[in-house]
């Protein structure tokens, strides 16, 4: 957007202080994200029934505080006179007990903070300027507001909702029951884990959950529902922490204009990364962490140093001590060492081997001492999963797999929800559990397990999410398409960690089919598990067009470009459309 009218703006910002914040930010995204969360934390404590009394009387101060902080200074630096200085402060304090007397009366704060937030947002990037950093603060921007978003979902949703395996807190078992273990015991489990749902996981996870809690509670003095509540503060940090850690991949591989910007709108707004910031089980922060060590990797294969690998054996380490199931990023990291080592091996030989002997030694014992101890103790297996029994309704062995995958018959798109069988009230089995993968993934990867037609009261809803479905679908594909493109074009640079990467992508697609096809349940095909997927696919596509303009013109590239970026911006309306409508409380037109 051009800042020509923001530069004539007596309340422009200026470029100097704009290239400051910029350059802080760039140093320490996860620093300054975290303590974004951390700031908002006392004001909503995890859901909107936990808001603090007097946290609108701090927010309508400090607003105040910063409105009449900004006319000052527009009148010391003489950009305006005493007279509208005086009618600027009056003005904007009217207009302030205004909204918040509107806010007050509100039955839905949370929309306000949402739209008030993207708008103050926008404002300030409207009001930037900077040169040396406008992609990064356009950037900047698509990240921010899809934090509002997530934000919103947060403040919406309880910790007992649209969650996998959390179970309740007094209930003893699930992630809730794990977490409520180790505060009530402060030790880890000292039993045979496989007796009880969910502990099996190991627990870097729950022992952060657990020492927040802690603080929040026994420390903070926050009751005992809203300091649980609020464990969707460090998950909505987490599923933050990846849209930053893709940003930087994007990055990595100087991608610019639409082939930066439309990867980046998918990633931030795609739904699964919104259902991960509300969700308080370990999926979020193993996927978080993995996807850091497959930044280190690159930038490692970049410049092969002691200090990145460690940062990649720390990575992978802390992800597997989450969640086992994180191990999956290790085998094409490894194929990458192997390469770097085969094309090294006479020059720097020794001092790679050094540095897999040191990425071993803090790997190996971070990612598995849980499941050692736990085999040592009790003879639990290395790789134990728990299973569920053939006899709850979402058992889907009946069908061969075989079948499962090659049925693409119509009545499994006459919803575009996932569906589930049920009891109905005659106590009749109703409905069917879905079976095909892919059909399960694309579903899953929109709405989750617990989004359905229930959750939209407006039945234009229904068309929207409808839409929404057979465009991502589309998209989806196109991406795909993309990616196995780029895999046969030279790529100056990059082919090494283009490989990397698709390794990646094709091997969570097996481990995927591998989980569908070794436990037959609904549940299992469920997209959290393969979410650096979308990561993956979307990036490959920014490369596509990048390699357009090099290859073929620079008009091709921009128009390309323009369809890509046109296409991510209809998905981005839409996933706000589905998602702000099922965290807006509906409210009935009075008559």
């Amino acid at each position: 957007m051009s800042k020509s009218k923001a530069d004539k703006s007596p309340i422009a910002i200026n470029e100097k202080t704009v290239d400051a914040v910029i350059s802080s930010l760039a140093k320490h995204p996860y620093l300054w994200t975290l303590i974004a969360c951390l700031l908002l934390h006392p004001f909503y404590l995890g859901a909107d029934e936990n808001v603090p009394a007097n946290a609108l009387l701090i927010e309508t101060t400090l607003f105040l505080a910063a409105g009449f902080f900004i006319i000052y200074n527009l009148f010391r630096s003489q950009k305006i006179s005493l007279a509208a200085a005086y009618i600027s402060s009056a003005v904007f304090f009217c207009i302030n007990f205004f909204l918040t007397v509107k806010f007050s009366a509100s039955n839905n704060k949370g929309s306000w903070l949402f739209i008030g937030g993207c708008l103050i947002i926008l404002a300030l990037y409207y009001f930037s300027n900077t040169k040396r950093f406008k992609a990064q603060l356009f950037s900047l921007m698509i990240m921010a507001v899809s934090f509002m978003l997530k934000f919103y979902y947060v403040y919406s949703t309880s910790v007992y909702t649209r969650q996998n395996d959390v179970h309740t807190f007094y209930g003893g078992n699930g992630h809730a029951g794990y977490i409520e273990y180790l505060i009530n015991n402060k030790h880890l489990p000292d039993f045979d884990v496989r007796d009880v749902w969910s502990f099996s996981h190991p627990p870097l996870h729950h022992i952060i959950c657990s020492i927040w809690i802690y603080v929040n509670e026994k420390i903070l003095g926050i009751g005992y529902d809203p300091a649980r509540e609020s464990l969707q503060t460090l998950t909505l940090f987490y599923s933050m922490a990846i849209i930053i850690t893709a940003y930087k991949i994007l990055r990595y591989f100087r991608l610019e204009g639409a082939a930066l910007y439309a990867p980046l709108l998918i990633i931030s707004f795609h739904p699964s990364f919104i259902l991960l910031s509300g969700s308080i089980n370990n999926d979020v922060l193993s996927i978080a962490l993995m996807m850091g060590a497959v930044l280190c990797t690159l930038r490692w294969y970049s410049a092969p140093t002691l200090k990145e690998i460690m940062k990649i054996s720390l990575c992978i380490g802390l992800a597997m001590m989450s969640k086992l199931a994180a191990a999956v990023v290790a085998p094409p990291i490894a194929l990458v060492f192997l390469i770097v080592f085969i094309k090294k091996f006479r020059t720097d030989g020794a001092r790679l081997f050094g540095q897999f002997a040191a990425f071993g030694a803090v790997c190996a014992p971070l990612g598995l001492w849980y499941e050692i101890r736990n085999y040592i103790k009790w003879k639990v297996p290395i790789t134990y999963v728990q299973e569920m029994d053939e006899t709850v309704f979402q058992y889907i062995g009946s069908k061969s797999f075989k079948d499962r995958i090659t049925d693409f018959s119509p009545m499994q798109f006459k919803s575009v929800f996932e569906q589930w069988s049920y009891i109905d009230e005659n106590g009749n089995l109703g409905g069917y559990n879905e079976y095909n993968p892919l059909i399960a993934l694309l579903k899953n990867s929109l709405f989750g397990e617990a989004v359905n037609e229930n959750n939209f009261v407006q039945p234009i809803m229904i068309k929207v999410c409808t839409v929404f479905f057979y465009f991502s679908a589309i998209l989806a594909a196109v991406c795909l398409a993309a990616l196995i493109i780029c895999l046969f074009v030279k790529t100056k640079g990059y082919g090494m960690q283009k490989t990397f990467l698709a390794v990646f992508y094709f091997e969570l697609m097996v481990y995927f089919y591998k989980m569908a096809y070794d436990y037959p349940f609904t549940c299992t095909m469920n997209f959290r598990y393969i979410t650096p997927t979308v990561i993956i696919c979307t990036l490959f596509f920014g490369l596509l067009i990048k390699q357009i303009g090099e290859k073929i013109s620079y008009k091709a590239e921009k128009t390309i470009g323009a369809v890509y970026l046109a296409a991510s911006v209809i998905f981005v309306m839409l996933s706000i459309m589905v998602y702000y409508t099922i965290c807006t409380p509906y409210t009935p037109p009075q008559a």
